[in-house]
């Protein structure tokens, strides 16, 4: 990263050169206006470092100017005299950060830290955008059609902020694989992802899972236990059917979102946790309320950004897409050579209702390939595992043969 900094100080400039170059990039240093101006032409720097006020001008003009010609380059403005108008002005002008001086190679290696991060993030962000409009991917998610477009959209711009999401969608449509793909295009993709099913375990038991327990805290608790949202800390926290969760356990959660603190059960300590939360529901969640399923004060706590995903059988147009996706990735696990789809089979593949949505494709895909004799997947091999998609088209073919013959019959009668 090179990192031009603009400043007149001569003692000041020489120290953020070298603590620059101490945090792994590379560092130019020059002392007026007209110097930056030919500097960031000729150095053309991923990061400004520039005083306010410099003998010829002001820096924060040099910035802006910077900015104009390449909009990703990055602003950090300091200043001897901090006042809101200059600070307002910088951040206008796209500064990150506004920093008093003397600044300390502390206060730059935690800036730093911060524009790697993000630039990092922004350069995988580009990269699974590019992805999308050539191969329908985003991340783990596949799809061209356009409710999985908007998905796609709304996954992205999500994934920017911290706030809580309530993934909405029957079993199998891939709200797991949704939560994933949020975590990894956030900020928190090195930290932990950790997937909790509320329905999967005793309810009894979802505490102690949850928030941990000190030893001793209740008949087989022979030592320590850490919870998952201890484990998440730093990073994401899916909690997959968040209506199976027990009422009064839905209240501590709610503590828990509004203090960020978790305590195990047992304990006596409040442990501070920073995770982001992701929660998920094949349930409608009006309906959850309604029956009691699920706490509405805590429901407007989850659902900050909702995200509702598709039926299977609304997006048709991605079925192809998602078959072909998973047949690779069976071929890749088990090389037996099964290479390809008879057209015919895909259409039977579109032609069924998948009342188990993508799940239900992906296990059918998956028995297809190993009942496949050969290199190529056929309709015959789909005609016991979906019932009703393949007949109709053997159906049809039959219907037109048999529609066939006696007009071949007529014309071998008119010859003679």
């Amino acid at each position: 990263m090179k990192v031009l900094i603009v400043e007149d100080d001569v003692a000041i400039r020489k120290g953020l050169e070298s603590a620059v170059r101490d945090l792994g990039s590379q560092p130019k240093s020059v002392g007026t206006v007209g110097e930056a101006t030919r500097a960031v032409e000729e150095f053309d720097p991923d990061v400004l470092i520039v005083d306010v006020h410099l003998p010829d001008g002001d820096g924060i003009e040099v910035l802006r100017a910077a900015r104009e010609a390449r909009p990703d380059r990055d602003g950090i403005v300091l200043t001897g005299q901090a006042s809101i108008d200059s600070a307002v002005e910088a951040l206008r002008a796209g500064a990150s950060d506004y920093l008093m001086k003397p600044l300390r190679p502390a206060q730059l290696e935690v800036v730093f830290q911060r524009l790697t991060a993000r630039r990092t993030l922004e350069s995988e962000v580009e990269t699974l955008r590019a992805e999308l409009q050539e191969t329908g991917k985003l991340g783990e998610l596949i799809g061209k059609s356009v409710s999985m477009v908007k998905v796609f959209d709304t996954v992205r711009r999500v994934a920017r902020s911290n706030a809580p999401v309530l993934i909405t969608g029957q079993s199998g449509t891939g709200k797991e694989v949704v939560a994933r793909t949020i975590h990894r295009l956030s900020r928190r993709a090195s930290a932990p992802f950790v997937a909790f099913n509320c329905g999967a375990i005793s309810p009894t038991l979802i505490e102690s899972e949850l928030f941990g327990h000190e030893r001793g805290a209740f008949t087989g608790a022979d030592k320590r236990r850490i919870g998952y949202f201890e484990e998440a800390n730093g990073g994401t926290l899916l909690l997959d059917e968040i209506t199976e969760m027990g009422a009064e356990l839905q209240v501590k959660l709610l503590r828990v979102l509004e203090a960020k603190t978790v305590r195990r059960v047992g304990g006596a300590q409040d442990l501070r946790v920073d995770v982001r939360l992701v929660s998920a529901t094949n349930r409608d969640p009006a309906d959850a309320i309604q029956a009691g399923k699920l706490r509405e004060d805590l429901y407007y706590r989850l659902n900050v950004f909702p995200i509702a995903l598709p039926l299977l059988s609304e997006r048709r147009d991605d079925i192809a897409l998602l078959a072909e996706h998973f047949r690779r990735h069976i071929e890749e696990q088990e090389k037996a050579g099964v290479t390809s789809w008879d057209p015919a089979a895909l259409h039977a593949l579109e032609s069924y209702g998948w009342p188990g949505n993508v799940r239900e494709l992906r296990n059918v895909v998956h028995r297809a390939y190993v009942m496949t004799e050969g290199d190529t997947i056929r309709p015959d091999v789909l005609e016991e595992l979906l019932p009703g998609a393949v007949r109709p088209a053997r159906a049809e073919a039959r219907s037109s043969r048999a529609e066939a013959r006696p007009a071949r019959a007529e014309s071998k009668r008119r010859k003679r």
